[in-house]
């Protein structure tokens, strides 16, 4: 931006795109839009421009999106994308119609090749499926950074509280999930409603991410152990880094038996506190 003496702007579409496409299918997001838009910020982004994503819009073709959004609204004098980029309806825009609207507008067009791991390509269908499938350290290989869950602090049942193990629970934004189970984690604040980056580490815990099995199941519910905290966390906005996958879900039978493996789980999830400050 700075070459051709504009100003550095990202474009990213709300609710994703194929949430609109084909509704029938659930398509979790990494992270929600607010904390996408903050992590652009802190990376030095300018200006970042969200478009709401709708059916008409949908129907756009691909010189008619270049054309009225890239040239007449956003003025853009030249337009960063991945190689594989496709776009307008039905995907039918390539790089070669891109280049091509590109030489006629005076739009200058620069593709980023693929960033490959592993053999493959590092995208966020991937990354979504590898948290999907519980596999966190390879997800934190392709993200650079812990795989997060987004939320806010209600009110629960209690039940941790008198287990003597209280819990911070969580009410989830439209994410992808790990499976069901036990985890390390570390808990953040991240402040106002507008800033969603994690910022102050409010602790290492233990997340329970399930059904309770234990009391007759029911709705899943996310709730977190905070180890060595004392205060309320109600109504507070939090990110949870989930650092490692410390066993399965399972139904106990009975409360003092389920409180038992919490003690090892905790004890558990200190060790893998130790090893990732070690690093």
């Amino acid at each position: 931006a700075r070459r051709l003496r504009g100003t550095g702007a990202v474009i990213t579409f709300d609710p994703d795109p194929q949430t609109v496409l084909d509704p029938g299918s659930p398509h979790p997001t990494l992270m929600p839009l607010e904390a996408r838009v903050e992590r652009l910020r802190a990376l030095g982004v300018t200006w970042i421009w969200v478009i709401p994503f709708t059916k008409p819009f949908a129907r756009l073709t691909a010189t008619q999106f270049a054309e009225q959004v890239l040239v007449r609204r956003l003025r853009a004098v030249g337009l960063v994308v991945g190689e594989g980029f496709l776009f307008g309806r039905n995907r039918r825009g390539n790089m070669e119609v891109l280049r091509a609207i590109g030489a006629r507008h005076g739009l200058r067009i620069v593709a980023v090749p693929q960033v490959r791991r592993g053999g493959l390509p590092v995208s966020s269908s991937r990354i979504r499926r590898l948290i999907a499938e519980g596999r966190l350290a390879a997800a934190r290989q392709l993200l650079g950074r812990s795989p997060e869950l987004h939320g806010r602090v209600v009110r629960g049942a209690g039940r941790g509280r008198r287990l003597g193990f209280p819990t911070a629970n969580l009410h989830l934004t439209s994410q992808v999930l790990p499976p069901c189970g036990v985890y390390a984690v570390r808990l953040h604040s991240i402040g106002a409603v507008r800033h969603f980056v994690p910022g102050e580490l409010i602790g290492g815990g233990v997340m329970n991410l399930g059904v309770r099995p234990t009391f007759g199941s029911g709705p899943l519910v996310c709730e977190v152990h905070v180890l060595d905290f004392s205060g309320t966390l109600r109504g507070r906005p939090v990110a949870v880094s989930l650092l490692a996958r410390l066993r399965g879900e399972r139904c106990f039978p009975s409360p003092e038996a389920l409180r038992a493996q919490i003690r090892r789980d905790v004890s558990r999830a200190r060790r893998v506190f130790a090893r990732s400050s070690s690093r």
